[in-house]
């Protein structure tokens, strides 16, 4: 471990064993700890906001520049203030001065050029990189200000600023990606790191160092639990406070648990993903085929309990979605038709068949995910009358191969600005080196919308291009989208605080208002 490092955390417990002043801790006059203990669907494997993007950990330890509000919008973090340049190129940024990290040492101007730095290095494994790539230069203008300059402009770039920054004094020549900061970190948000147990159980404890509203909670316990039947059982014992839970486990909640349900709307999308290096779905005849043998409604009653709704594509609930999509509902004709077209005859056994070859692939999908499995067995349901044979192929999500499989049940949708996963999903740019086009889609006007729509100033020019995407995507679809889920999450009837602020993939950021979360002591 890092000498520094490895100092400044026995420091830290040191201060911990000491205790902190009765006045800064909500709970001083309680001998019981307010401890909220949140049963996850996965492990942690390291800690830093630079390495990913998608739990909900980080913004409890890392804080940005920005957050989004209770309506995604964006608002000052340790960023007090901004200016934008006439030419849309240069944002100045006046940083709060009274935060710390959780050694005592200031955050700084050094801290955010250190962290664009990291991300924007080819050497750091990070697959957000492509979301900072219009930054050119990160410079310190004083302790507390810094400048970032653009290629071009880049409305999103307030959005993207939400990535928590990390601490330039004990990071410094480190590789990012094998420190032991990742498992030891220090940040600058509402908790710090308490301990991490060998079961992958992490324990955060209030900052009271924290610049922002002090926590009502003590302790926030991230704890995995990785089955769905397991976290409802644990939810109804008391054993945790907190869990995402699936649809067909509604049934099973009764008035008399300890727990409510609370539905909350998403941007999360369910679409099958298709490999275009497979010469079966190189013909976008037949992928409109598809989209239209598919009964989303069929998919959202069935499988999601009717909490959710039918999907026409990324952008349904985004400021700049279009309706266009909707022209995909159910048409088993039009499907046939698409399918003749393109010809596909059905053979024999009633399965179609065209210079030889079948129309038949796996239709893999993460055994974890019991929506995505269910997805894609009814799929390949819906799919069997048309003569289409797409098998369904449960895999352990760390053994998929997104890459090189036939088809893929896929999961994605932001909150945020519209340019949040859908230029890193649909530009061929963004195919190979660990980004996020898995199916290696490539579409000459898709790439030029997008391009125009993220570098556009003006909001309605952006709009424009982003209904020209969507149009674009309705005659050459990159996916078959299917269903927008909401989050169903169980909620122990002692804790209050939970928001019903529109979340994003998997249900992420449940916890953004945190420091407004509380726990009855019984």
């Amino acid at each position: 471990m890092n000498k520094k490092l490895r100092n400044i955390l026995m420091v830290a417990a040191l201060a911990g064993l000491a205790g902190c002043s009765l006045e800064n801790s909500p709970s001083a006059d309680s001998t019981q700890t307010k401890q909220l203990v949140y049963g996850m669907a996965s492990e942690i494997e390291k800690i830093n906001p630079v390495l990913d993007e998608s739990q909900e950990i980080d913004n409890l330890l890392f804080r940005g520049l920005t957050k989004p509000d209770e309506e995604n919008k964006v608002t000052p973090d340790l960023a007090k203030s901004w200016e934008i340049s006439d030419d849309q190129l240069t944002y100045t940024f006046k940083l709060r001065q009274n935060a710390t990290w959780q050694d005592g040492e200031p955050v700084t101007a050094q801290d955010v050029k250190f962290t664009f730095d990291q991300l924007l290095d080819p050497k750091t494994n990070t697959p957000i990189a492509g979301e900072f790539n219009e930054i050119s230069s990160v410079k310190v203008i004083g302790i507390h200000e810094v400048e970032i300059t653009l290629n071009r402009p880049f409305p999103p770039l307030l959005d993207k600023l939400k990535i928590g920054i990390i601490p330039e004094h004990l990071l410094r020549g480190e590789d990012l990606n094998t420190t032991e900061f990742n498992q030891n970190p220090v940040g600058n948000g509402p908790f710090k790191l308490k301990t991490w147990d060998s079961d992958h159980t992490i324990t955060l404890e209030r900052n009271d160092n924290y610049y922002g509203p002090a926590p009502k909670l003590d302790e926030v316990v991230f704890k995995a639990v990785l089955d769905a039947n397991t976290r409802i059982l644990q939810l109804k014992t008391g054993e945790i406070d907190l869990a995402l839970i699936e649809p067909n486990q509604l049934a099973s909640t009764k008035h008399s648990d300890p727990y409510s349900v609370h539905e909350i709307p998403t941007a999360d999308y369910r679409a099958v993903l298709y490999n275009f290096e497979l010469p079966l779905f190189q013909d976008n005849k037949v992928r409109q085929a598809m989209n239209y043998a598919v009964n989303r409604d069929e998919l959202v009653e069935g499988i999601l309990a009717g909490k959710g709704e039918a999907a026409y594509g990324p952008l349904q609930k985004s400021w700049a979605g279009t309706s266009n999509g909707a022209g995909y509902t159910y048409n088993p004709q039009k499907a046939k038709q698409l399918l003749a077209e393109a010809g596909w005859v059905k053979g024999s056994d009633g399965v179609l068949i065209k210079d030889g070859q079948r129309f038949e692939f796996e239709l893999v999908s993460p055994i974890q995910d019991t929506v995505r499995v269910a997805l894609a067995n009814v799929v390949s349901e819906q799919l069997k009358p048309f003569g289409i044979i797409a098998k369904p192929k449960p895999v352990d999500a760390n053994a998929i191969d997104y890459d090189g499989e036939d088809a893929l049940i896929i999961g994605w949708g932001s909150e945020f600005d519209p340019d949040d996963h859908t230029y890193r999903l649909f530009h061929s740019s963004e195919i190979g080196d660990g980004q996020y086009n898995f199916g290696s889609y490539k579409n000459a006007n898709v790439d030029e919308f997008l391009m125009k729509a993220r570098t556009t100033a003006n909001i309605e020019e952006r709009k424009a291009y982003y209904h020209q995407f969507q149009e674009e995507l309705t005659i050459d679809p990159p996916y078959n989208f299917l269903v927008y889920l909401q989050a169903l999450y169980g909620v122990n009837e002692n804790v209050t605080g939970i928001s019903t602020r529109t979340l994003g993939h998997h249900g992420f950021g449940v916890l953004w208002n945190i420091e407004e979360w509380d726990k009855k002591i019984e």
